[in-house]
């Protein structure tokens, strides 16, 4: 009897279990009909479990979350504010664009979930417990209190509200919507940092979550400085992880059903079931360091589960003007976007972004690859690094300069062709492909593959086809009068691909070349326009030299093939079925034949 009496005073004197965020969202948290097309109890989707977890990361301070509108944004959010008020009690702001936007989420969005869940029901308009008894509690449209804390919903205009008291947790909800200034007092997101300033180290966390705008785009300066998070599936064919890709997209003109994915490393065909169950199976990676504490997340509709490739496909074609273009890369992609211009490469920002890069190089560095563009005076050249993370590093550029009809600038070009490359584990990489321009004196770029094939280094010939329908890379015909096999290499999609990624940071570029190589890069802007009640993208030239933008799509597609042929090694690897035999079939018939006898 003792033992029982010590056993439950222990029991209730112990701290409450801790209880993950996710967990507590799938065991408390129902949806209500009238705001959910799917009520009932919450099931969270593989992308939004660890984002919901993240609010109980003790190492995370700032959760940034760039995500296109069908990907169930608002049942993350509530989950984690739902977690806040049950297991984590404290002050809480929540910051809307105005004050209509604030009322709105807590009369369509939050208050129908609180009166749908008991656990949120029971506690929701409850004051704090003291010695003298609970005092008054509230629930309006503006606050609402529970025990330990309570949430002030606000608005971005309003720097009395912004400036109130200590909070220990923000939420700040199209923060790309916000005002530019709250009042005459600065920018509200700065001002709702502030109020945190008390639990600075104690556990704080500010969740930003917007869908982008422009290149002002808030949401995307601070994804910038997180840990740039991508969601990744993982190919059923090759094994190849890596984030579902518009660009991978292919489809009948005017037919949306039609849609697949293309694996961007062997090319399998990846339709609607196949597209869920991956994204059932994906998982979360980060795609660079980081500031410290600052965790940033991108997630568009192809990996939503709330959505289907042909209705992406659909909303793409439907949105046929540059304002609707604008709001489809913004609401689906979850992109940056600007009407007309669809991206434009900034010199100036380039050259600013640069990084030191010089041998013993990283460690992460998985191959190194070189895109020839041939001149008639010159042959340019650029190293290309790929890491492990997906991303890629230009090591350097280089201009051969002499008549491309001599000999004499071949040779120079097999000397770089035999160039390695030191890293920093003591490893050294040579050129694993070469891919060369042979748009001009075909006949001396089919003579040098030839004598870099003789010398077992992997090269080949590619020529450059139009057209944004294109594969990044794949086989061609045979040069004429050659007879060598070419690469077609689709250059259009080959510019998209490399401007986005300068744009984002996926390809970093070095800090020691002069501007004109910078200028090169950013030498053609993709551009929009109205054609016979159709709209039709190109690329325009702005600036005369292009050949640092050439050599760097030639050496992105001679890593593709790389990553394909990694993708086949890896797929041969693979342990395959035994396959049944003849006496085996034999048996299994006789025995189907007896059981259908009887």
């Amino acid at each position: 009897m003792p033992h029982d009496i010590a056993r439950e005073w222990l029991r209730a004197w112990s701290p409450p279990q801790i209880v993950k965020p996710s967990t507590f969202a799938e065991a408390e948290i129902y949806l209500p009909a009238s705001a959910n097309a799917q009520p009932g109890p919450l099931r969270l989707t593989s992308y939004q479990r660890e984002i919901v977890d993240s609010i109980a990361d003790p190492e995370v301070e700032f959760i940034i979350l760039q995500l296109a509108s069908q990907v169930g944004k608002s049942a993350s959010v509530n989950a984690m504010l739902s977690w806040i008020v049950d297991c984590n009690p404290a002050p809480v702001l929540h910051v809307s664009p105005t004050n209509d936007r604030a009322e709105e989420f807590v009369r369509e969005r939050w208050q129908p979930l609180v009166d749908g869940s008991p656990a949120l029901r029971d506690l929701i308009g409850r004051g704090q417990h003291t010695r003298k008894g609970s005092g008054g509690g509230a629930n309006s449209l503006s606050l609402q209190s529970f025990p330990g804390g309570q949430i002030a919903f606000v608005s971005s205009h309003r720097p009395d509200q912004l400036a109130a008291r200590a909070v220990k947790y923000v939420f700040a909800d199209e923060v790309d919507r916000f005002a530019i200034s709250a009042g005459t007092e600065g920018d509200p997101l700065a001002l709702a940092v502030k109020r945190t300033k008390t639990y600075e180290g104690r556990g704080r966390k500010l969740i930003f979550v917007s869908t982008p705008t422009s290149r002002s785009s808030r949401i995307n300066a601070w994804y910038e400085r997180g840990d740039k998070r991508r969601f990744h599936v993982t190919c059923r064919e090759c094994n190849h992880a890596a984030p579902l890709e518009f660009e991978s997209l292919r489809w009948d003109a005017g037919v949306p059903s039609t849609a697949y994915h293309a694996c961007a490393a062997c090319g399998a065909v990846q339709d609607e079931h196949t597209r869920r169950q991956m994204i059932r199976e994906g998982f979360w990676k980060p795609t660079a360091k980081g500031e410290p504490g600052i965790r940033s997340y991108h997630l568009d509709e192809l990996s939503s589960l709330f959505s289907t490739m042909a209705s992406v496909v659909q909303s793409f074609e439907e949105a046929t003007t540059p304002e609707a273009k604008t709001a489809w890369y913004n609401t689906t992609l979850a992109r940056m976007y600007e009407a007309n211009v669809e991206f434009n490469v900034n010199p100036d920002d380039l050259r600013a972004q640069a990084v030191s890069v010089k041998p013993p190089y990283a460690a992460d560095i998985t191959h190194v690859t070189m895109g020839c563009d041939v001149q008639t005076d010159r042959v340019e050249l650029t190293y290309l690094a790929a890491h492990a993370d997906e991303t890629y590093t230009v090591l350097n550029h280089l201009r051969l300069p002499g008549s491309t009809s001599d000999l004499e600038v071949w040779q120079k070009l097999d000397a770089a062709a035999g160039a390695t490359f030191q890293l920093i584990d003591g490893r050294t990489l040579p050129v694993s492909v070469q891919a060369v321009d042979a748009g001009f004196n075909t006949d001396k770029v089919a003579e040098y593959v030839r004598s870099q094939q003789r010398k077992s280094r992997s090269a080949f010939a590619l020529v450059g086809r139009g057209g944004f329908e294109r594969a990044l890379i794949a086989k061609g015909n045979r040069l004429r009068g050659s007879g060598l096999p070419v690469m077609i290499v689709g250059s259009d999609t080959a510019k998209l691909i490399v401007g986005q990624s300068l744009v984002s940071g996926q390809i970093r570029v070095p800090d020691h070349l002069d501007l004109d190589y910078y200028e090169g890069l950013a030498s053609e802007e993709l551009r929009s326009k109205q054609v016979g009640g159709a709209i039709r993208k190109y690329f325009e030239r702005v600036v005369r030299r292009n050949e640092p933008l050439d050599g760097l799509c030639y050496a992105l597609a001679a890593s593709r093939v790389v990553s394909q042929r990694q993708a086949a090694v890896r797929s041969q690897a693979q342990p395959t079925k035994p396959t049944q035999t003849f006496a085996d079939s034999i048996k299994k018939l006789a025995a189907l034949s007896g059981a259908n006898q009887q």
